[in-house]
């Protein structure tokens, strides 16, 4: 947006939060709200220059009597904006008789809570009064408590001990979550452990999640490595034991210097993993930032590990290391480790280690490159592989990764293939890329790091209902290739043509897809881009509507249905009144002839008159007693939508069928200012025919309106 739009904006904005209208005020705060939601999607908040217009409007909402949802938009803003001194505010619109207990009030509170040095004793004593309140639900009593939760307060806490002896269940559990943080833990483990014991193995739905989460904290954070080892040493297990579940920062570094400092390579592993972990140091430190201090001594010691013979802790290590603090002169450690090692799990994070040590490079070495390139044949390791030497390299691992294609197995030759492509190779080595894709058939994953190979090199779409189907015929494959690349020529109506004039099934059902897709021939060159074949595809639709199901081994997804489906999306984008007339009144089954509407609609939307041949085959269905309901009410509902007056025949001779909602239907669809006049006694007749309770919902509006123009 312009400066001048934005400042438009805010000026707009500002002048709806001082407006006297509490509605006016209203809206402009749940405007703010709603901007405020979208901020998770990453955008920001266009309003929050204003945000002390925006608060003040809240503060003044909340002083003023409760009108409509005043208090819960007020409520609402406050809790992203609250201050401290907006406490009393919060806890006056808590207490009023007509607030129903709700997690935004209980959020403001909280936001207003941990604004202040010292928490506002009132608000604090009303919302732990609302957690101990039995008459409450606890689903509100879990809401208000949530709102302390983060409060470092000695009444926050007795509060959760209090609520971990609740009968109920779900609010016990709850409570105990609050305290199996870390720090919390470090004080109530035992009594964390003792519920948890309690507490039968399996649990409700409700709590469930909660409850695993809990045992998972009681176990505390092990390694990364060395989950099944015990350390010999009585010392070195101790520290173990003090690092998971420290009393102290003090005490939980120490423990961890002791690990890290030993001889013992499992403790150093254990310390290497616990300093790398999200789940390890940092989190059960009070200050977490005290851990960043050990690094330098972490990774020299890493290092250390790489050199000695200690080749237990390799592996947590060289994850330390890692490719973030990779360094050119880790090189000769990253080839040694190769070398020697047989772990697959090491070599793999060793190949991590190479990849930040080739980014890091100004000349690569050509040593590591070709230690990596020895592993790209590797099953276990040759993704890896991959993808470090084309991340690190670019172009200019473009021989190894052609050498995978030429000699690897499909899986190898998969990822290749989408590295290559990634790196701009599909301009470079097209050829290869297409043989190789080829020759897989059916088998190659289907999936690349998320993407469909077949897609990446030939283009796409393949097609949307013989998605996975090639066309063995060399000439229609040629053809099928040509639609599916970029661009719009001669050459792509030429191969167009020649599939939708082939005998063959599944190409004739390619080209239709593609002819209607929006990522088909739209997205190459445009609407008129369809203008060419559109008489040839309308030919191909009647011809496949008209012949039986095709061979279910065409279409991976859909079956035998493949063929019928690629005509009715092609029928509503054609939208063309007689074929579609054609099908509406001959429709074979429910499924066509519910897709003929659709595609009648389509016929109708653009048109100045409605086309006489599409209201005289809706007419038809709605007259048919041996169509569906639905079908015969929704030809009726189409009918009404019609532009001009073509349909009004067609509706006049529906109210003569017998069933009661065809009448209604159609006697509704009459109900137009120029038209009812010319039909009012025949309206009046069928509506005092109508059974008066059960009757259909246009008959009731029919008699309404019959009413209000007799008055």
């Amino acid at each position: 947006m312009s400066d001048d739009g934005e400042k438009f904006r805010l000026g707009e904005f500002s002048a709806r939060l001082k407006s006297d209208d509490i509605d006016v005020v209203c809206r402009a705060l749940d405007d703010y709200q709603s901007a405020e939601a979208d901020t998770r999607w990453g955008v920001d908040n266009p309003y929050r220059p204003l945000d002390d217009d925006v608060l003040f409007a809240a503060r003044d909402l909340l002083r003023r009597p409760r009108s409509g949802h005043s208090h819960d938009s007020a409520l609402t803003i406050m809790r992203h904006l609250a201050e401290a001194q907006d406490a009393d505010l919060i806890a006056d619109a808590l207490e009023h008789p007509e607030y129903a207990a709700g997690s935004t009030g209980f959020d403001a509170a909280g936001t207003a809570l941990a604004a202040g040095e010292e928490p506002n004793p009132r608000l604090l004593t009303l919302i732990i009064a609302k957690v101990l309140d039995e008459s409450l639900d606890v689903r509100e009593r879990k809401e208000a408590m949530h709102s302390l939760d983060d409060l470092d307060l000695p009444e926050v806490e007795d509060l959760l001990v209090r609520l971990t002896e609740s009968p109920d269940l779900e609010l016990q559990v709850f409570a105990v979550g609050c305290l199996a943080t870390s720090l919390r833990l470090r004080v109530h483990r035992d009594r964390v452990k003792r519920l948890v014991e309690s507490w039968p193995e399996d649990v409700g739905p409700t709590v469930h999640p909660t409850v695993q989460w809990i045992r998972e904290a009681l176990e505390g954070f092990h390694s990364i490595y060395w989950k099944d080892t015990d350390l010999d040493d009585p010392v070195l297990r101790k520290a173990h034991e003090e690092l998971r579940f420290p009393l102290s920062d003090e005490g939980c570094l120490k423990a961890f210097a002791t690990l890290l400092r030993s001889e013992d390579p499992v403790a150093v592993g254990i310390a290497l993993d616990h300093h790398e972990s999200w789940k390890g140091l940092r989190r059960v430190l009070e200050d977490e930032e005290r851990a960043n201090a050990y690094l330098p001594e972490v990774l020299a010691r890493a290092r250390e590990v790489l050199r000695r013979p200690m080749s237990p802790a390799e592996v947590s290590a060289l994850n330390m290391i890692g490719a973030r603090h990779a360094e050119p002169g880790d090189t000769d450690l990253v080839l040694d480790v190769l070398q020697r090692t047989d772990s697959d799990t090491v070599r793999k994070e060793a190949i991590w280690v190479a990849y930040g040590v080739l980014d890091e490079a100004e000349e690569k070495d050509e040593r590591l490159i070709e230690a990596l390139g020895d592993l790209i044949f590797d099953l276990s390791l040759g993704e890896t592989a991959i993808r470090v030497l084309a991340g690190s390299l670019g172009a200019g691992a473009d021989d190894i990764l052609l050498r995978a294609l030429h000699e690897g197995e499909p899986r190898v030759q998969a990822h290749a293939s989408y590295f290559l492509v990634r790196t701009g190779g599909m301009e470079r080595h097209r050829a290869i890329l297409e043989e190789v894709a080829e020759s897989w058939d059916d088998w190659p994953p289907q999936r690349a790091m998320g993407e469909d190979l077949d897609e990446l090199i030939f283009g796409k779409p393949h097609s949307v209902h013989w998605e996975g189907h090639r066309l063995a015929d060399p000439e229609l494959h040629r053809a099928h290739k040509r639609l599916r690349a970029p661009g719009m020529d001669e050459s792509y109506h030429q191969a167009l043509r020649t599939l939708l004039e082939s005998d063959d099934q599944a190409a004739v059902g390619i080209a239709v897809d593609h002819w209607w897709s929006p990522d088909g021939a739209k997205k190459r060159g445009g609407e008129q881009a369809r203008e060419p074949e559109r008489a040839l595809v309308l030919d191909r639709i009647r011809d496949m509507l008209r012949e039986p199901s095709s061979p279910a081994e065409l279409s991976r997804e859909y079956g035998p249905e493949a063929k019928l489906l690629t005509a009715l999306a092609a029928l509503r984008v054609a939208a063309e009144p007689s074929l579609v007339a054609e099908v509406v009144e001959n429709a074979a089954n429910d499924l066509i002839r519910s897709e003929a509407l659709d595609a009648a609609e389509v016929v109708f939307q653009d048109a100045e008159e409605a086309d006489p041949r599409v209201v005289e085959a809706l007419g038809n269905v709605a007259c048919d007693d041996s169509v569906r309901m639905n079908d015969r009410v929704r030809a009726l509902n189409i009918l009404d939508e019609s532009p001009g007056n073509n349909s009004v025949d067609a509706l006049v001779r529906a109210t003569r069928c017998p069933e009661v909602e065809v009448q209604a239907a159609a006697a509704w669809a009459l109900m137009w200012e120029g038209i009812i006049e010319d039909h009012r006694a025949m309206l009046e007749a069928l509506s005092a025919e109508w059974p008066v309770e059960d009757a259909p919902w246009e008959a009731q509006r029919v008699r309404e309106m019959l009413d209000a123009a007799k008055e």
